[in-house]
Formats: C-alpha cells, structure tokens, sequence
C-alpha cells in the first residue's frame, strides 16, 4: 500500500525496490510477486511509453509492492497521466532547486496542495472509487526527487525542505557527469557530494535513495551503513544479462 511505503520513508526505514526497463506486464507480474517493497517503471531511459505504463502497473496490481514510475522529465502532464493510470507515485529526473520540488508535488497532487486534474481514471476504478480515492490519494503519493546535478546538491536544504518531497535519489551517472567525472563513482568529489546528500537528509529527516545496478551484498551493507534507506536492488535488464553469463560459464 502507498501510505505503508510513505510511512517507512518518513521513518527512514529501509525499504527495497526493483526498476523496470523491460515494457512486458510478464516483468511486471514476476517482479510483483518477488516481495519487493516498491517497483519503479523507468519511463525515462527504457522505451517504455504511457499505455504500456499503464499495463505494467494492471500487472502489478495484485501484489503488495507499491508501483512508482520513474517519469521522463519534471512535467505536469506526465505526472498527472501516471498517477491516473495508478502509480502510487513518482520518482522526478533532474529536480536541481526548490521551485523543481514544487512543481513536481504540486503536478503529483490534488488541489488544495496540488494542481493534479480531477476526473474518472483507473487509480480510483474509473470512478466507482472516486470519493475514497481522492480523500487519501495526497496523503498516500510518494514524491522522490532525483539528485543527478551539482546545482541540486548546492540546492539540497531548500529541496527537501519542500512539502510533499519523501526522499531523494541519487542519479550518480548525471551528476558525475555535471562535474565533469563522468562514471568516476570513487572520485573524492563524487563521495563529497554523496555524503552531502546523506547528511542532508539526516537533518530533514528525509530518505536517502540510491540504485546498486550490479547488486551485491557487501553493496548492500555498505549503502545501509552509509543511511541510504530507499534502495533500488539492480534491475531486470541487469538481472537478466548476469543471469544469462553466469549459466553459460557454468554450463562451459
């Protein structure tokens, strides 16, 4: 349940997550199943559009893990669109300065905090849910913004100061890039910004998100250890690719 996932957050307990770049709801279903606490539809790097959004959160539906979708970019239309189509929230790209944060709660929600559009759609059964729907649905969506530019981590306070953001989530490739590092993880400004981050969060009483794309358990320790609490564990491209390697070496 998305009130369950916005509770763990403001705790900052942890919470693990899959990401989703193959658009069939056959991903969707086996991932659902798995016991993931959250499922992020990346509709920003995989060529995934709305309608088949929309199909991988139906193939969702029946689990407990709360469906996210990673948007393509901080825009009214397709936050709004999502969270019609019953994403319990968003994960925002490129979020660099408080009136970003703003912009993405208010396009997540409903008037009087929000400017999310009232009308019949499959997140409140086409209307036959319409009034319970609409009573919690602003106290229930996830708002996570994406930390992936230098400009956010000096703009850090004011974003998770803003009402209605339950976390942020480190996009390292971009921000490494903004520094001009790209893909350097271990460069001492890299771990400046990223303890920057967990430091920041710890005062807003915020979570702290990050992607282990190749997972591994000491990955895993190392990022609870650090404070990270809103964990996205590899991916199912990721997984399938290790998967496929690691069985033709054995059967080789």
């Amino acid at each position: 349940m998305p009130g369950k996932l916005k509770d763990a957050l403001a705790a900052c307990r942890p919470v693990f997550g899959g990401w989703i770049q193959i658009g069939h709801p056959s991903v969707a279903e086996i991932m659902g199943k798995a016991g993931f606490d959250w499922i992020a539809v990346d509709a920003e790097h995989a060529a995934i559009d709305l309608e088949t959004t929309a199909a991988l959160l139906r193939a969702m539906a029946p689990y407990a893990a709360v469906p996210l979708v990673r948007v393509p970019h901080n825009d009214l239309m397709w936050i709004r669109r999502v969270m019609d189509a019953g994403a319990g929230g968003v994960i925002v790209p490129m979020v660099n300065t408080a009136d970003d944060a703003r912009r993405a709660v208010q396009a997540a929600k409903y008037p009087p905090a929000g400017v999310r559009g009232f009308g019949y759609c499959r997140a409140n059964a086409h209307g036959e849910d319409f009034a319970a729907y609409v009573s919690r649905a602003n106290d229930e969506t996830v708002v996570i913004a994406q930390v992936e530019h230098i400009q956010s981590v000096q703009n850090l306070d004011a974003i998770l100061a803003t009402e209605g953001i339950d976390g942020v989530f480190i996009g390292p490739y971009d921000l490494s890039g903004s520094m001009g590092i790209t893909g350097q993880m271990d460069h001492p400004r890299m771990k400046e910004a990223q303890a920057r981050v967990l430091d920041a969060c710890r005062v807003h009483r915020k979570a702290a998100g990050l992607h282990i794309v190749r997972f591994s358990p000491d990955a895993l320790r190392r990022s609870l250890a650090d404070g990270f609490t809103f964990i996205a564990l590899s991916l199912d491209v990721t997984m399938l690719q290790c998967s496929c390697r690691e069985m033709l070496t054995a059967a080789r």
